[in-house]
């Protein structure tokens, strides 16, 4: 059984309570909560009946208590990889919301600590990656079935927010109360899945719009141009003020092309011979490539059990020494391809991923 603190006590923070109250997430108990507002924690205990849980105002003494075996990080972007490298000096594992954090220097000092703590683990909610969906895809790239990646493209329009929701709290639509914006934000969960299932992404041409038709200062709508370690090329496209917007993902290969539409309908177009091989031997001028197209619906609708998913595949790691879906090595990458279009927009030029970490990090400040 599983010893959990929570830190910050917010909505998200509160979903999770949820999922472990119903037994949606299994073989745990929370044991403390870690918050500023006293009130507010009592208040949580006493709406889902919590008892035995012991509650701090000061996060280090909570990790000190030997009450807890894992700490869930639910609190601001700007605060997670600090709070996960006390949690990790502490011989805490950390189970961290995303995004990861807002700098990528945090995140590699947390790596580099992880990496002399062989007996701690951490992982990152990046939920998506228990999406049925997902997983299949993945499992079609990686049997080879699409063959050698050409393009990606994801058009994933259909994030949107209004001006109430920017306005629902002081730190949203701000470089200082969040980071960023739409990146940041709705759409790193995409780009975590882009970089779980493509090739390692080298360079980065980042086009950010900010305050499109919002009074916010970060982006609401952006383009991405990508290159791919293999000489793929793909674009991100991504917008949280159209209505009802596009949710298409294609993955083109030399064998074949998937197309996701709306994270259910995925149709896999399988070439009868490679394209490359095609190419070199056919007389025809243009040619048409014989193929097979199967279609599969998936059901990845409830959003809770995605997240229990990520949960328990994180208790089962240290219970079971299970692989865990998302590390901070992993999202870490997608940090990268955030920070790296934030900079490519300022600077208006291509950046090379990793980027220099210390360069994003004056550049964001800059726009505080």
């Amino acid at each position: 059984m599983v010893r959990i603190g929570i830190a910050g006590i917010g909505s998200i923070a509160e979903e999770y309570i949820k999922l472990i109250v119903e037994n949606k997430i299994t073989n745990c108990k929370i044991a403390a909560f870690s918050s500023r507002n006293e009130v507010h924690m009592k208040n949580i205990c006493e709406k889902y009946s919590l008892e035995n849980v012991t509650l701090f105002t000061d996060y280090e003494k909570m990790l000190d208590s030997g009450l807890i075996d894992m700490v869930m990080i639910c609190t601001p972007h700007f605060l997670h990889p600090n709070m996960a490298i006390k949690a990790v000096e502490k011989n805490i594992h950390p189970l961290i919301e995303k995004p990861i954090g807002v700098y990528s220097d945090e995140v590699e000092t947390l790596i580099k600590l992880l990496d002399k703590k062989e007996n701690i683990k951490s992982g990152v909610l990046y939920c998506r990656r228990t999406s049925k969906a997902f997983n299949k895809i993945k499992e079609l790239i990686e049997n080879g079935e699409v063959g050698e990646i050409k393009r990606v493209c994801w058009i994933i329009t259909n994030l949107y927010r209004t001006q109430a929701y920017h306005d629902s709290g002081s730190w949203r639509g701000s470089y200082k109360g969040e980071g960023g914006g739409l990146l940041m934000t709705q759409a790193s969960h995409q780009l975590d899945l882009l970089v779980w299932i493509s090739p390692n992404i080298v360079k980065v041409n980042g086009f950010c719009y900010c305050g499109k038709e919002r009074n916010i200062e970060v982006e609401n709508d952006v383009i991405i141009q990508l290159e791919f370690e293999n000489g793929a090329t793909g674009q991100f496209i991504a917008s949280s003020r159209e209505f009802p917007g596009t949710n298409r993902l294609e993955i083109s290969g030399s064998k074949g092309q998937i197309i996701l539409n709306n994270d259910s309908e995925l149709i896999f177009k399988k070439l009868e011979i490679d394209e490359r091989e095609y190419s070199k031997t056919t007389k025809e001028l243009f040619g048409k490539i014989p193929y097979t197209e199967t279609k599969l619906y998936f059901d990845d609708s409830d959003n809770r059990i995605q997240q229990a998913g990520i949960v328990n595949n994180f208790i089962e790691a240290l219970e079971n020494n299970k692989k865990i879906l998302c590390t901070p090595k992993d999202a870490l990458k997608s940090l990268y391809i955030i920070n790296g279009a934030y900079l490519s927009s300022w600077e208006k030029k291509e950046i090379e991923i990793p980027l220099n970490s210390q360069e994003f990090r004056k550049k964001l400040e800059e726009h505080f």
